[in-house]
């Protein structure tokens, strides 16, 4: 699929049934199922955008391939993860952590140097805001650390998605 509108409908299509899928049907009822819920809903918005803004930028080849193919498995299995906190805690720092080896990868391959190295040090403060969530569980704060991170989660979110959007050039 070339078309970065489609790849991305497709994409995020492809996880909003994983999530609703988990939702339904394995999803365990715990108190931490709508702050997950929420995260991994942000997410799925959230990665409408990256797609449709980075398939046409980033180099064609066989590790971006080779990464991209290991984060939509991370992503499924963080859809399959909610409600139960050690496990989504440890995926989505997961998801996070090879995303931003994705975009170290794209460092010196593409003209739009300055966006790489936003995105990448965006994702990796996604990934020490999810250690701080699994040291938060950790602590014994467990539900407080998940909604913090929800909350906080959905500010940047605001943040980098409508007051200083991370997909422009």
């Amino acid at each position: 699929m070339t078309n970065p509108t489609a790849k991305s409908i497709f994409a995020t299509s492809a996880f909003s049934l994983a999530g609703i899928v988990s939702l339904l049907f394995y999803s365990v009822v715990s108190p931490f199922l709508l702050p997950h819920f929420i995260i991994y809903a942000l997410l799925v918005l959230n990665t409408y955008f990256s797609i449709r803004f980075w398939s046409a930028l980033q180099p064609k080849d066989s590790r971006q391939l080779l990464i991209d193919s290991v984060l939509v498995v991370t992503y499924l299995a963080l859809a399959f993860s909610m409600g139960e906190p050690t496990y989504f805690s440890f995926t989505a720092f997961a998801l996070f952590a090879l995303a931003t080896v994705k975009y170290v990868l794209m460092r010196g391959r593409t003209s739009y140097e300055a966006v790489v190295e936003r995105k990448t040090g965006i994702d990796a403060l996604g990934a020490l805001a999810c250690a701080a969530l699994t040291l938060g569980l950790f602590l014994g704060y467990a539900l407080e650390a998940t909604w913090l991170f929800a909350i906080g989660f959905t500010l940047a979110n605001v943040y980098l998605l409508l007051i200083k959007p991370m997909y422009r050039l």
